[in-house]
């Protein structure tokens, strides 16, 4: 997949209303940008529509021709299928094996769909199960399991001036070094649900817009999408070296604490959180130690997303004051 971004110089950017919207998802498609990858998305589903709408209308949109990296459709398979018990089916282009899923969690098969695509099939970075933001030349790593917090952590951060790179895929170009940002739909899960939404309301008028619907009875429980904020939309392309890892570990029972970790720790965690790091061999052990080397590191344990937010900031603000942290590494 070839970053689309060299090509953009000729297309055309399209500011559609939602109406204009609606129509083009519901027939060939629309052409989507985030970050460095851009599809093609159709949703033969009316109510998979308004969610996407409300969560993506402020992305660069392209009208023809435009070099796209992947396409998705989600659509009911045959008459029954879309108005009676109307399922989810998802169409990547590839060959894959989507369960589908009942039409009203179709914005959960549409996210799975753009996950995939991107985990599978992208071999120009390097990639991490981790959450990525960056602010004022710190390039920030959350490399951690599911469960973790690290797209509540991610999410949170954003919301109080981070640039979101993304909750789930941190991309590295490994021949600049730069972190790549990939700002999507945030996916929240269960508990971290009301908490957003509480701190997105701190913030925001109308937090409700936001979010999408909450979806009951997913495999993963409930889940609800957040909008990245405007911010982090408009500096998609706006690259930052990684300086700083920090592994996040959320205990409700906790102190908050920051707790030093060696950088070989580091290391061997940024490798276990890597999807591509086999596929990419002594490159990806290169890169990974070029991270390491140039970054300050620690963990953190807490109870809570505010104090994971004191955290991160307060390890942060303390390393820069070092001199260690916020420059140009590397």
């Amino acid at each position: 997949m070839p970053p689309t971004s060299l090509f953009h110089k000729t297309d055309t950017l399209i500011n559609f209303t939602d109406q204009q919207l609606d129509a083009r998802l519901a027939s060939r498609g629309a052409q989507l940008e985030i970050g460095p990858f851009t599809v093609n998305v159709a949703l033969k589903f009316k109510n998979i529509r308004d969610e996407f709408i409300r969560i993506y209308r402020d992305y660069p949109f392209y009208d023809n021709p435009v070099v796209l990296d992947n396409t998705i459709r989600i659509f009911g398979r045959n008459f029954y299928r879309q108005y009676i018990k109307p399922q989810a089916f998802v169409d990547v282009g590839m060959n894959s094996d989507f369960i589908p899923l009942p039409a009203s969690m179709g914005m959960v098969s549409l996210e799975m769909g753009l996950n995939w695509q991107v985990a599978s099939a992208c071999k120009q970075y390097l990639m991490f199960h981790a959450g990525v933001v960056a602010r004022d030349g710190v390039g920030l790593i959350m490399p951690a399991m599911s469960g973790s917090g690290k797209s509540t952590l991610a999410a949170g951060l954003s919301y109080r001036g981070w640039q979101l790179h993304s909750d789930e895929f941190g991309l590295l170009d490994m021949e600049s070094g730069e972190l790549v940002p990939y700002p999507r739909a945030v996916s929240l899960k269960n508990q971290s649900i009301a908490v957003m939404k509480d701190w997105v309301g701190q913030v925001s008028d109308n937090a409700h817009d936001h979010f999408t619907n909450e979806y009951h009875g997913t495999p993963k429980g409930t889940i609800c999408y957040l909008r990245p904020p405007k911010a982090s939309i408009e500096q998609m392309h706006k690259r930052t070296k990684p300086n700083v890892v920090i592994l996040p570990i959320y205990d409700a029972s906790a102190k908050p604490a920051i707790r030093p970790i060696t950088k070989t720790m580091a290391f061997f965690r940024m490798v276990m959180s890597s999807a591509n790091y086999g596929d990419i061999g002594e490159d990806a052990f290169r890169a990974i130690s070029d991270i390491i080397n140039a970054s300050d590191v620690c963990e953190i344990i807490y109870p809570s997303l505010e104090d994971a937010v004191s955290l991160v900031e307060e390890f942060v603000a303390n390393k820069a004051g070092d001199g260690k942290a916020g420059g140009d590494h590397g």
